[in-house]
């Protein structure tokens, strides 16, 4: 037996529906939020600052290198220098400045 429900009774109805799906939508906002604040990012920062350390590393790995290949060079340089006075007496005495990184 169904019994025919007036405009007020559906209307409240509605509302009370409505009400529950938005409440309920919040809540899985909420619980997604609180999930991905705790342990989420917790990980990420700890992954972040490991790939941070690596780089730095590295970094000064090639900062090293770099310096070490201009010590050669100015050697090699000096080296040619005293060769070319050797066998040539009027020879350049100054070779082109290098640009240095900073």
């Amino acid at each position: 037996m169904f019994v025919p429900m007036d405009i007020g009774e559906l209307t409240q109805l509605t509302f009370v529906m409505t009400t529950a799906l938005i409440m309920a939508r919040v809540g899985w906002a909420a619980a997604r939020w609180i999930d991905r604040r705790g342990s989420g990012d917790r990980g990420a920062h700890s992954e972040l600052a490991e790939r941070l350390r690596v780089l730095e590393d590295e970094h000064l790995a090639v900062r090293q290198d770099l310096a070490e290949l201009q010590e050669r060079q100015d050697f090699t340089e000096r080296a040619l220098v005293r060769e070319r006075g050797q066998s040539q007496p009027h020879a350049p005495e100054m070779l082109p400045e290098r640009v240095t990184p900073h």
